[in-house]
């Protein structure tokens, strides 16, 4: 959804702030505590939502120093990383807004000597086909595409009708593999 037409047209989107949440909650219970973040562009709802879950997560205790920002490629995921491990060479987790960015975050990782998960757990958004067959397969939110456009055919098809556009947010899923 183009950012200021949220109220003016229908739209179907994932939960984006929760699903960064529940994300960012497993990394803690896996007793992560310097937990930094690739985060999207933030012109994108879902790039400043991620954020604001991270921001959120952190409280009082938020590092900007530990906030990459990416524009959801492979590329910006590792040049984020890049920046984060001469930021903070302490830190033990990365959740990236997108799984190309995870991607690419663990290309550096492993370009340092870094061990994932053992040294620094990875964690991503989207769960897009290569994030199975990923070394290790990575942890991610599952973004429910196939729902998201079932009803925005749903959703188009009632405005054919002459219905008034409607929002609809639906729910993530953490998928839980070898990353974290």
């Amino acid at each position: 959804m183009p950012l200021g037409f949220e109220k003016k047209m229908g739209y179907v989107a994932a939960d984006d702030y929760e699903g960064a949440r529940d994300v960012l909650a497993f990394l803690r219970e896996k007793g992560r505590k310097r937990i930094a973040t690739i985060t999207g562009p933030q012109d994108t709802s879902g790039g400043i939502r991620r954020l604001a879950a991270y921001r959120a997560d952190q409280g009082q205790d938020l590092d900007e120093g530990l906030v990459a920002y990416g524009d959801y490629s492979r590329e910006s995921g590792a040049k984020g990383m890049r920046e984060l491990l001469d930021r903070a060479p302490d830190l033990d987790a990365v959740f990236a807004g997108t799984d190309l960015m995870a991607l690419g975050a663990m290309e550096v990782l492993k370009e340092a000597g870094l061990r994932v998960p053992e040294d620094v757990s990875v964690a991503g958004f989207d769960d897009i086909t290569v994030s199975r067959t990923a070394s290790p397969p990575l942890t991610t939110v599952r973004q429910p595409f196939e729902r998201i456009s079932e009803e925005m055919v749903r959703l188009l098809l009632g405005v054919i009708k002459g219905e008034r556009p409607a929002a609809i947010t639906i729910p993530t899923e953490l998928v839980i593999r070898e990353s974290t």
